[in-house]
């Protein structure tokens, strides 16, 4: 979903057991009861034509995603399409307010964004966030439910004695 709204994520290298690496997203997150916990990445943001067709085809029910795309279009058609941002993480936590947002706008006249271009950005950015981190908790949660829980115990054929320990 980054790659349709016009973010390219930052990635970290990840050594592998086998001595080569990999490149993994600069996505982090921490959750889910704690103070301070949340979603943040890293990346570069422009203009990506077509955004608010292909979120609506790619999420059709997602109403938090298409006002995302329809927020960075009307900034950008504001600043006729030129404006680019820097995503960076700061801090030791995790969530939306740990992410500095840096927009700027590729004028070749050296024209300015607009006076609203980094709040408006920023808070499409910081929703992208809220996004990400509501549905990791949803996941969560799903994942450990009671019903996931006993489909994985019948399903691995577990069996326990009436104290509770593993039987077997």
């Amino acid at each position: 979903m980054c790659g349709i709204l016009g973010i390219r994520l930052k990635t970290t290298s990840v050594r592998l057991m086998g001595g080569s690496a990999r490149q993994k997203p600069c996505i982090w997150f921490s959750g889910f009861w704690s103070q301070g916990d949340g979603a943040a990445f890293e990346g570069y943001l422009s203009h990506a034509k077509g955004a608010k067709r292909l979120i609506r085809d790619y999420a059709p029910q997602d109403t938090t995603l298409h006002d995302i795309a329809d927020r960075l279009h009307a900034i950008q058609r504001r600043n006729f399409y030129q404006l680019s941002a820097e995503v960076s993480h700061r801090g030791r936590y995790y969530h939306e307010f740990t992410m500095s947002v840096d927009v700027t706008r590729d004028s070749s006249t050296w024209q300015p964004p607009t006076e609203d271009a980094e709040e408006a950005v920023t808070e499409a950015i910081r929703d992208l966030a809220r996004r990400l981190y509501r549905q990791l908790e949803a996941e969560h949660d799903h994942q450990t439910s009671d019903e996931v829980t006993e489909d994985g115990i019948i399903a691995n054929e577990y069996t326990f004695t009436g104290a509770g320990r593993r039987f077997g």
